[in-house]
């Protein structure tokens, strides 16, 4: 058992933490397995080699880790869209007292309505304060795993 876990430990490339709670339940696998009548060898073998053991436990942690940046990405790309729709709405807007494409003003007003223009602006902005915590966060608790 200590050799398989000293060399599970030279082949995971991880933050020290992550691999001190890899290592742990490495021991706890082998701690169960014994109280349960296997052998040490036996569940080496179940493992496989220790180097391919800690390329798929790395490999596991990864993709949990890039799944991370999915919400403050997806925010942002939400942030950007609402913003996009609302400078492309004020750069074509026509003046209020014009109906169409007309080149000549008219008195006509047309009343009622909701400007969604505001409701844009709170929802992108929303949005890319969301994305700025949630980026914030990750990046902290990144610094946190590595040291």
């Amino acid at each position: 058992m200590n050799e398989y876990l000293r060399q599970t430990e030279r082949a995971l490339r991880l933050p020290r933490r992550q691999k001190r709670e890899v290592l742990r339940d490495l021991r706890e696998i082998f701690e169960s397995a014994r109280e349960h009548g296997e052998s040490e060898e036996a569940v080496a073998e179940r493992l496989g080699p220790p180097a391919d053991y800690a390329a798929a436990v790395c490999a596991t942690l990864r993709g949990k880790k890039r799944s991370g940046w999915a919400l403050p990405s997806g925010l942002l790309a939400l942030a950007a869209v609402c913003f996009a729709v609302v400078l492309a709405a004020q750069t074509s807007r026509l003046p209020g007292n014009v109906i169409g494409q007309a080149d000549v003003m008219t008195q006509i007003r047309v009343a009622g309505g909701m400007d969604p223009m505001p409701l844009l602006l709170a929802a992108g902005a929303l949005a890319a304060a969301g994305a700025a915590v949630l980026f914030a966060l990750r990046l902290s608790r990144g610094r946190k795993e590595k040291s």
